[in-house]
């Protein structure tokens, strides 16, 4: 404020460019008025300083400036004379700099302004990034509604999203710190869902481990917690890994939340909403991730898994059912995860695998059948063929009413008989013997045509053997081979 003063003192005294010394005098004054509006809107003092402390550093650099320019007009003597085009170009410079500097101090004390009246500042394409994420991040900060802070959380996300030049300012000028605040606060899960999706999206090389372990350890999953606390955790932890897939792969998620997450699936006494949101988080940590479902196979969860499909019922036992979903599909295109996790001495594969054919026989719901019979297709090479109790199930269910558990058993069935099985003879033979071609044939003659392609292949299949060519000949399925339009 005095270096400003001092400036405009120099300003009256000059006895050259008086012209232009009356342009910066406006500015300059402009600045002071400014600064004193900011002064003002900031008291008491603001939790988010950094705008402040910003705006004043670069404010003293333009007095600073304007002040040297300014004591070269108080002569008029030959150096002045050498120099005057010089200081003319040096006025217009410092003119294109200060009217941009004003544009941005006085959206910084509309920032601070908003704060007190609510409402979430919208910035204007013209203004600086750093002056765009100034405001989100202030309304995160001093927000005087929880919506306002959700929008301003949300509207970091959408710059990030939108440039990645976004990401390092919001950083630097302190979005992390803001973010983090805001996901310790006892307040709404979908003001922590949002905060926890921004800085999954922040997270780089060199600050990834820090942003994972803080949204790790402040939203405690522990026993000891609340319940209520635990399941918002485990709320949060699904959205994170639906909203963020590469976040679920981060060796934290490994190590610490999935085995708390079986704990509590576990535990006795967590209440059925806790199960839910412990088994919705398990479910999303678990797809399409090889390590994520090593470590669930690895902890008690298979045999978890199996126990609650067992005696449970609705929402619980469907996600669990699509937690084994996953871990199967990545056990059909992994090998070695296969061979570890479903050998025929493991008391919890065996476990699974008697409760996804219990659901198969004896569960009328489509939701449940269609997945379960999704499971023993992904894990045909893990069945020798002595086990044929798991062909029988999917056979039954080629007659079913409903033609999407019809079509999956084919599909399921197409795994058993298909070349890249070393037992597929055996396991065709399986298929005869519980009577699968009639079944085929009454879905090739009145099944949904979208059927079509997967029954016509497992009978190609099937023909490929010589034993099955009888009974194939018999029921006139070689022939619809030939007549009949996939």
């Amino acid at each position: 404020m005095l270096l400003g003063e001092d400036v405009s003192f120099a300003i009256n005294e000059s006895n050259s460019f008086k012209v232009e010394c009356g342009e910066l005098g406006k500015r300059v004054s402009r600045l002071l008025e400014l600064l004193s509006d900011l002064l003002i809107t900031t008291d008491p003092t603001p939790l988010y300083l950094r705008p402040i402390n910003c705006m004043v550093a670069k404010l003293k650099g333009h007095f600073e400036a304007a002040w040297r320019i300014v004591c070269n007009c108080k002569h008029r003597n030959l150096i002045w004379r050498l120099f005057a085009s010089r200081i003319a170009a040096e006025f217009e410079e410092l003119f294109h700099v200060l009217d941009a500097f004003i544009g941005e101090m006085e959206w910084v004390v509309r920032i601070y302004e908003a704060q007190t009246r609510g409402g979430c500042l919208k910035t204007v394409d013209r203004m600086s990034p750093t002056v765009s994420v100034w405001s989100s991040i202030a309304t995160v900060e001093m927000g005087s509604s929880l919506d306002d802070r959700i929008e301003a959380v949300n509207h970091l996300a959408s710059l990030v999203r939108h440039k990645d030049e976004y990401k390092p300012i919001i950083v630097e000028e302190g979005g992390v710190d803001s973010l983090m605040k805001l996901l310790k606060e006892n307040c709404s899960l979908v003001a922590h869902i949002a905060a926890a999706n921004t800085l999954c999206l922040l997270a780089n090389e060199d600050n990834e481990g820090t942003i994972m372990k803080e949204m790790v350890s402040i939203k405690s999953l522990s026993k000891t917690s609340p319940i209520s606390k635990q399941t918002q955790a485990a709320d949060l932890v699904a959205s994170i890994a639906e909203l963020n897939p590469e976040s679920k792969q981060h060796d934290l998620i490994r190590e610490n939340i999935i085995w708390q997450l079986v704990i509590l699936l576990s535990s006795e006494q967590s209440t059925l909403e806790l199960k839910i949101s412990c088994s919705k988080a398990l479910w999303k940590l678990a797809q399409g991730s090889v390590s994520n479902c090593r470590t669930l196979t690895e902890t008690k969860g298979m045999l978890c898994l199996a126990k609650l499909v067992a005696k449970e019922q609705g929402e619980l036992r469907y996600n669990c059912i699509m937690i084994i979903k996953e871990i199967t599909t990545i056990a059909e295109s992994d090998d070695g995860f296969r061979r570890s996790a479903f050998t025929s001495s493991s008391p919890a594969a065996k476990a699974v695998v008697d409760e996804l054919l219990r659901v198969i026989k004896e569960l009328d719901d489509t939701k449940l059948r269609v997945p379960a019979i999704k499971s023993i297709g992904s894990l045909a090479r893990s069945f020798s063929a002595k086990q044929s109790r798991v062909i029988g199930p999917l056979v039954a269910r080629l007659g079913n009413t409903d033609q999407d558990v019809a079509m999956e058993a084919a599909i399921a069935l197409k795994n058993f008989v298909s070349t890249g099985n070393y037992l597929c003879s055996e396991h065709s033979k399986s298929i005869i013997e519980f009577e699968g071609v009639p079944l085929l044939m009454k879905l090739l003659n009145s099944g949904d045509k979208k059927t079509h392609p997967h029954v016509l292949a497992l009978i190609c299949y099937l023909a490929q053997h010589d034993s099955n060519s009888n009974v194939l000949i018999k029921a006139g399925a070689l022939t619809a081979l030939q007549t009949i339009d996939p």
